[in-house]
């Protein structure tokens, strides 16, 4: 075991590093900010690309964190840091996706001209998020626990100047000074702000959590310690299986709350675009003019169709057991391939499929697994350039088969890899929703190859493109 001055100088260089994050992203959000009032695409191109240096050192946080908790025994305050540390690290590397999406935000504004009650309230919400991301550096550095909990107060002000932002935004889509598009835009930039704010206020929660063991958790169970404390001596023969129906009551709530809040913030950009579009239908007297935005308003409602068919699509393979006949794993790859096709064909990207054998199969439900790989393949032609290709390869492996999808895409950062299968999580965001994702289609899949006792992995590196393979017990092999 390395000695205490050895732990001390690992201590020291993560708190410098995240300090560093804190205050790049402080500064960014005022450069951000400049980019898109000004309309500076250049700017905003420079700050994408420099989402990269918070990423590198988010990893270089995460990896001293990891490093000292495997080479130390660390004490309770030390131990308290590593865990609130990478809680905070967490924050600011979101907090720096944000960034990068309001500066993405920046080339498809080109051309709108909001009022100058929007483009005010835009610089004062920039404002108090780098106030309120400069306030919790301040607090993380001089473990200022007072400090960090009135970064609340901040980012209440925040919230109220957001409110304020959306009010605006709404009436100028309204009196035709933007169009629905741009309204939706700049709405999604105001949030991007707001959750600025929000992540700042949760490293004011690290930072109480690191000064004296403070958390929301801890307060909540105290209250409720205290509720138990009056209770009679039979009562509280009883209060084991009270506390623990009430720990996995508390559990179950926060899985329904997180998915409530992701459903709701996935369907809130398609169901707004719909209601601007129909007040701006109703007020539009050009005849053309409202058969694009009838047209507009279709594409938005079949987005809301497709994220409530991959939730019931979730459900059911949820809840229910895979059907199980033999199916051919060429049927499989031949099926897929024809359900995006046409979609490929519009992207300008070539489908194409190598090693497909015959006479091979799995025990398992068609459906579902056709379902799975197009979803594969489609994500590939989602993040693919035009005029690239994408490959289905099948390999036959000792007792299993492997469906592989590669493109010559955009590639996922290392960072990203384990979180991409997660429910309406996306690499970017703002690509996806261009071309349509729901951000429940790699989700599926791992359902999908999990329910047929497969697994499924993905290879990745920026720049040159991402293998997804999903791996599937062959006929004789297959899970009862």
């Amino acid at each position: 075991m390395e000695n205490r001055s050895q732990l001390d100088e690992r201590i020291a260089l993560i708190e410098r590093n995240l300090l560093e994050m804190i205050e790049m992203v402080a500064d960014r959000i005022a450069q951000v900010t400049t980019a898109m009032l000004e309309g500076d695409v250049a700017l905003a191109d420079q700050l994408v690309a420099g989402d990269d240096e918070i990423d590198l050192l988010s990893t270089q946080v995460e990896e001293g964190c990891v490093d000292t908790l495997v080479r130390e025994q660390p004490v309770a305050t030390d131990l308290r840091f590593i865990v609130g540390t990478l809680h905070a690290n967490s924050d600011v590397e979101r907090s720096g996706d944000l960034l990068a999406n309001i500066a993405k935000a920046v080339g498809r504004l080109q051309g709108a001209h909001p009022d100058d009650q929007v483009r005010d309230l835009v610089v004062r919400m920039s404002a108090q998020a780098a106030e309120l991301f400069r306030r919790a550096g301040h607090a993380f550095r001089t473990r200022d626990a007072e400090l960090a909990e009135s970064i609340d107060e901040l980012d209440d002000l925040l919230d109220d100047l957001h409110y304020r932002y959306i009010q605006h935004v709404i009436q100028d889509a309204r009196r035709g000074e933007l169009d629905p598009q741009q309204a939706l835009q700049l709405a999604l930039v105001g949030r991007f702000y707001e959750r600025i704010g929000d992540h700042a206020e949760n490293i004011g929660e690290r930072v109480r959590y690191i000064v004296d063991g403070w958390s929301p958790e801890a307060q909540a169970a105290e209250r409720a310690k205290a509720r138990l404390e009056g209770l009679d001596e039979a009562s509280v023969s009883r209060g084991l299986a009270v506390i623990d129906a009430i720990a996995e009551e508390r559990r179950i709530d926060a899985i329904r709350r997180d998915f409530v809040a992701n459903v709701s913030h996935e369907l809130k950009t398609p169901v707004g675009a719909m209601s601007l579009l129909a007040d701006t239908i109703a007020t539009e007297p050009d005849a053309a003019d409202r058969a694009r935005l009838g047209e507009m308003l279709i594409q938005e409602a079949r987005r809301v169709e497709d994220i409530i068919d991959d939730l019931l699509e979730l459900t059911r393979l949820e809840e229910t057991e895979p059907e199980r006949a033999l199916v051919a794993v060429d049927d499989i790859v031949n099926r897929s391939i024809e359900k995006v096709n046409v979609f490929a064909t519009t992207q300008r990207v070539e489908l194409a499929a190598v090693g497909v054998p015959s006479g091979l199969t799995v025990t398992g439900d068609r459906r579902a697994l056709v379902r799975a790989l197009a979803n594969l393949i489609d994500n590939a032609v989602r993040y693919s350039d035009p005029d690239s290709q994408v490959t289905v390869i099948v390999e036959d492996l000792s007792g299993s088969v492997a469906l592989s999808v590669r493109d010559e895409g955009v590639g996922i950062p290392r960072t990203e890899l384990e979180r991409v299968f997660e429910r309406f999580y996306r690499v970017d965001r703002a690509r996806s929703r261009e071309t349509g994702g729901t951000g429940l289609g790699l989700a599926i899949v791992r359902h999908v190859a999990g329910n047929h006792g497969g697994r499924v992995a993905v290879e990745s590196k920026p720049g040159d493109g991402s293998t997804f393979t999903m791996t599937i017990p062959t006929a004789e092999d297959a899970p009862a």
